[in-house]
């Protein structure tokens, strides 16, 4: 199936808001420090959006294989892996300046991550949505 750019960015949006939460509660955890934990979860946020947004965008160019599974790995590590250690490690370290708070969220945060994404795109593969187009192989 090929995706419609509404249907990517609802996933883009439902996804961020759990990543809001989660990221918040994490960030909590290690800063205690409302000032901190809001900068971290909003700049975050923001940037995950637009790169949620674009990586499902290029996922729609990539042939899918029979096993799902095998794509929502490659998928997670593609956007949790490398750009989730990137994109968390600067904004924390941004705004706490502390090396270890920022290790510790980020490990936090993407183990995390990784188990939320497969059952993320598990469940929008079973979700139909209006406008779709098959794939023709």
């Amino acid at each position: 199936m090929k995706e419609s750019y509404k249907r990517s960015m609802s996933k883009g949006i439902i996804w961020r808001v759990t990543s809001f939460i989660t990221l918040a509660i994490i960030s909590y955890i290690y800063t205690g420090d409302f000032v901190e934990v809001t900068l971290i979860t909003v700049f975050a946020t923001i940037v995950f959006l637009i790169v949620y947004f674009i990586h499902e965008r290029i996922w729609q160019k990539i042939e899918r294989p029979r096993n799902k599974f095998s794509r929502s790995v490659a998928k997670m590590f593609t956007y949790i892996t490398v750009t989730g250690v990137i994109i968390m490690s600067t904004i924390t370290y941004l705004v706490t300046g502390n090396v270890q708070i920022t290790t510790n969220i980020t490990l936090t945060y993407v183990i995390l991550k990784h188990i939320m994404y497969v059952i993320n795109e598990l469940i929008w593969d079973k979700v139909k949505w209006e406008g779709e187009v098959a794939c023709q192989n």
